[in-house]
């Protein structure tokens, strides 16, 4: 379709592929503007109305932290019939395509999902599910701020209620079991995409052979697997255990609850990875610099504020087998108070 115009609009990109459409990126020649499109083919009349509630949907559930739809239409492309669906065009891509290029530090992810949970939550004060909760589906804006995105799903009703709708890595044990889903199988879903984010997991390793091995291991807890990386504070590794544990009463009960957790934790340091000897980190215009290395008497640990030392974070003479411990024991508790 590169090259091509649909409607009124040219395409120029192919950006990735929703639920139930191809989305591109095209050029309003009448607002001079790029925006994005999505295109769902509705080859039976009785799919026109489910291709154009996904608009609806995004239309009622307006907010900043839902990505903003400008119009649905229905219109014909290369002779078939298509709905689009017109939204804003955000340039900084998904959640996904950062995790794949980039670290995403603790403080970074709990944003995210914080305003995706704002998204979420006027979604289920509007009645409506998302289903599909991911990083592919949270779209960086043009200020940074995280936007929930592909509505597709959540405007399935015809859907066999047995069928495991969404990435089927971030279902919970009552859905894998044949129940319903609801709001707190999206719960659920943004407390896996938590973790992958605190991990920096571009993709879980889904690799069951039968829907029972899958079954087996949730109720296990063995998947996810619960293991973490070493700078994420307990504090934190317990708000996200508590979002995806498998009974779902023990579950936070809804957006609010997970968001206002969230907000609680009060960050002091946003320690990003550098390489393995290395991490820097940020507050309020202030730097902050922690550096291992060895020495022919042992490991020395180096913590820096503004470029000067702070004695209290640094030692001398570690043997290998704890300057880990130690260098992430430190990163660990100067990133909350």
């Amino acid at each position: 379709m590169i090259g091509t115009t649909l409607d009124k609009f040219q395409v120029v990109d192919h950006l990735g592929n929703g639920a139930f459409g191809h989305v591109y990126l095209c050029y309003d020649p009448y607002l001079q503007k790029e925006i994005a499109v999505k295109v769902i083919k509705v080859p039976n009349p009785e799919n026109f109305v489910n291709a154009v509630k996904e608009g609806q949907t995004l239309d009622l559930c307006r907010h900043k932290h839902i990505v903003d739809v400008k119009d649905v239409r229905a219109t014909m492309y290369n002779g078939e019939a298509v709905v689009i669906i017109v939204m804003e065009y955000l340039s900084k891509g998904s959640i996904q395509k950062h995790i794949e290029k980039r670290f995403i530090s603790v403080k970074e992810s709990c944003k995210i999902i914080q305003q995706s949970l704002l998204g979420l939550e006027q979604a289920h004060n509007n009645n409506v599910l998302h289903r599909d909760v991911k990083p592919g589906n949270i779209m960086f804006g043009d200020n940074g701020e995280a936007k929930l995105s592909d509505f597709g799903l959540a405007i399935n009703y015809h859907s066999d209620p047995s069928d495991v709708l969404g990435y089927r890595p971030h279902q919970p044990l009552e859905v894998i079991e044949g129940n319903p889903m609801d709001k707190l199988s999206d719960i659920y879903a943004t407390g896996i995409t938590l973790y992958r984010l605190l991990n920096n997991t571009n993709k879980l390793p889904f690799t069951f052979s039968s829907k029972e091995e899958w079954l087996k291991a949730v109720k296990k807890d063995l998947f996810p697997p619960r293991q973490y990386l070493p700078n994420i504070p307990e504090k934190v590794i317990k708000l996200l255990n508590k979002s995806i544990h498998k009974n779902r009463g023990t579950r936070f009960q809804n957006c609010t609850e997970f968001r206002q957790a969230i907000e609680k934790l009060n960050f002091q340091i946003d320690w990003v990875y550098v390489d393995d000897d290395n991490w820097i980190g940020q507050n309020n215009g202030i730097n902050y610099s922690i550096h291992k290395f060895k020495k022919r008497t042992g490991w020395v640990i180096d913590f820096k504020k503004n470029g000067v030392r702070k004695t209290e974070n640094c030692f001398i003479n570690l043997p290998d087998d704890f300057v880990e411990i130690e260098f992430f024991k430190i990163i660990r508790e100067t990133s909350l108070n």
